[in-house]
């Protein structure tokens, strides 16, 4: 980083974050009823989860249930008709991952755990840094895009969380950085990477690998190189690698292909449209139907005002204003990465429609492309005002303040008073 001014902001904000960040991985628990882990701050819920799993792990081994988590094992549970159970819908890797990290410390010590994933979180941020300058190739914007994302609900109320989330985030981005050098410089190497990625993203959580197919069809097509194209087909190996690595493990628990396709099967008509099939999932049924299912692209907006500082309502506005200077400001491939990452980010509301709407923090899927998006209109848009807000007209005077406005209640309530004190440094 070349402009010394630019390296002070990004260590003052890190230094900001991570105090927040370190602060809430060492007291506050997931067991704690105070909610400072859920919604927009964390998934306590998943947390126990994995920690349970841990805590079987370490007691018994991997054998028995193949590496496969067992979940309400040793953990308080307030639903006194739960029981440990073999958990087989999702990869296991952020299980595994975790109780490979209590053998390093020796210990389940929450926090101790935690600092594994805060570390991870660092390094997505490094990651993130260069993947917004190979899209957006302006320094400055790249800066405001940066640390917008990196002060917010999306990032300070997830970096420490010990299941999937960290992993997802940070493996879209390599796979995204990876993808983009591999444009800029074509390597062997590159696709290798590609490949090992998905293979590790297959093996965190499926809602990657949507996201990222999207990214590579969308890549080679512009590329010129058809549907199938070493964008696509290398990057497609890795995800089938890493499916098969999952079902294997649930074929050797199971004892038969057709149960772990059973299995899987029922996940899918769960995730989808929450039809309840087996009974085990009962706390994640919910009505779904055609009305939710069209109210998803505003709720997905919604969610906007409490994961990121500038809500998209706001960003709609503010663009409204510069929609003029951003057409000047940015080349052909930024507009192409808008659409496809902003493609890719809603493709969950779409493919496991019941699942994004149950789940807020499905909101995180559009980090990314937040941060390509906002970035740009907000360093326009205050350019605009400090310069030339006394020629606008009176309608636009009045529409701008309260753009403004708006934000900044929502930046009050939802990031300041909500997450950094409320749901931080308050005792519950």
């Amino acid at each position: 980083m070349k402009n010394k001014n630019h390296f002070i902001i990004v260590l003052t904000t890190l230094l900001f974050v991570f105090s927040f960040v370190i602060f809430r991985a060492n007291t506050i628990s997931q067991f704690e009823q105070s909610k400072r882990r859920n919604f927009m701050r964390g998934d306590a819920y998943s947390d126990i989860n994995l920690y349970s799993a841990v805590q079987y792990f370490n007691d018994s081994g991997l054998a028995k249930t193949k590496g496969l988590p067992v979940h309400h094992y040793k953990v308080p549970v307030h639903d006194t008709t739960l029981h440990p159970i073999v958990y087989t819908h999702y990869p296991a890797l952020p299980d595994l991952l975790t109780y490979f990290y209590s053998r390093i410390i020796g210990s389940i010590n929450e926090f101790g755990l935690r600092l594994f994933v805060v570390l991870l979180s660092l390094f997505y941020a490094y990651v993130l840094w260069h993947v917004l300058m190979r899209i957006i190739k302006n320094t400055g914007v790249v800066l405001v895009s940066w640390v917008l994302l990196i002060i917010s609900n999306y990032f300070i109320g997830w970096s420490d969380s010990l299941h999937k989330h960290v992993y997802e985030e940070f493996g879209k981005a390599l796979f995204v950085l990876v993808l983009l050098k591999h444009l800029e410089t074509p390597k062997k190497i590159y696709l290798v990477g590609l490949f090992l990625i998905m293979c590790f993203v297959a093996n965190i959580s499926f809602e990657p690998l949507v996201y990222l197919a999207i990214v590579c069809i969308g890549v080679s097509l512009w590329e010129k190189k058809g549907l199938f194209s070493q964008y696509t087909l290398i990057p497609a190996m890795g995800a089938i690698v890493g499916v098969v690595l999952h079902l294997w493990q649930n074929i050797s628990y199971f004892g038969s292909w057709e149960m772990a396709l059973t299995d899987l099967t029922e996940t899918a008509k769960l995730r989808t449209a929450g039809i309840e099939v087996s009974g085990l999932q009962k706390k994640l049924e919910s009505p779904f139907g055609w009305v939710e299912f069209i109210s998803l692209p505003f709720i997905w907006l919604s969610r906007t005002e409490r994961f990121f500082l500038v809500p998209a309502f706001a960003l709609i506005g503010m663009w409204y204003i510069v929609r003029n200077e951003f057409k000047e400001l940015l080349g052909p491939n930024y507009y192409k990465w808008c659409k496809l990452l902003l493609i890719a980010s809603y493709s969950w509301c779409i493919v496991m429609a019941q699942h994004a709407y149950v789940h807020s923090f499905t909101m995180r899927q559009a980090g990314l492309c937040y941060a390509v998006i906002a970035g740009p209109i907000v360093y326009l848009f205050y350019n605009k005002i400090k310069t030339q807000f006394k020629n606008f007209n009176m309608g636009h005077k009045v529409f701008s303040v309260l753009i403004i406005g708006y934000t900044l209640i929502m930046l009050l309530t939802q990031a300041v008073w909500d997450m950094w004190i409320k749901n931080t440094f308050l005792a519950p």
